[in-house]
């Protein structure tokens, strides 16, 4: 009897098996101010925040405001806010994203499409960036409380649903899971 040889990986110190979340959408090309810093990775893969009560989040939570609403102006922070500040230690992690349909029913293209992401930024659920936008759901915020949400570029909604993004685009309801970059 042969034996197939087992391959030994390293353990990727993240989720191992699949979980279900969010996809929201972000323009990080226009972005310099991520937790990691710009986008600089490898080819193929798309950029992308964790929120920081993210079962898949690693690391200390963001420090920051919790919540004050004077903080807001609307759905935006105050002029002038600083947001909290977060640990680089999801920095440089991947996940495969893969469109499981449009998040609460809505209709989409390309489920069953999957991309790969690189975590470039954080989505800290103490932000007045998260908290202020009081007319998007809760659970449709990145750095919702119980979901596991990751805000991508938007570039990368074209790999999961075959359309643009645009403002009027449905969030996704996704599988994530470990991956290499």
């Amino acid at each position: 009897m042969l034996f197939k040889p087992l391959a030994l990986t390293p353990l990727i110190p993240s989720v191992l098996s699949a979980s279900t979340g969010v996809a929201t959408f972000n323009n990080y090309a226009a972005q310099s101010n991520t937790v990691c810093g710009p986008k600089t990775g490898v080819s193929g893969t798309y950029g992308a925040a964790i929120g920081d009560l993210s079962a898949i989040w690693q690391g200390a939570k963001c420090a920051g405001s919790a919540g004050d609403m004077s903080k807001c102006s609307g759905q935006n922070p105050v002029s002038g806010y600083e947001g909290p500040s977060c640990p680089t230690t999801t920095c440089g992690l991947c996940f495969k994203v893969c469109n499981t349909g449009g998040y609460g029913g809505a209709t989409v293209q390309g489920v069953g499409n999957c991309i790969t992401v690189d975590i470039i930024d954080a989505c800290p659920s103490e932000s007045a960036w998260n908290y202020c936008k009081t007319e998007v759901p809760a659970d449709e915020r990145c750095g919702s409380s119980g979901t596991n949400s990751l805000d991508v570029d938007q570039s990368g909604y074209v790999g999961l649903t075959g359309g643009s993004w645009s403002s009027s685009s449905p969030n996704l309801a996704i599988s994530i899971e470990s991956a290499s970059c």
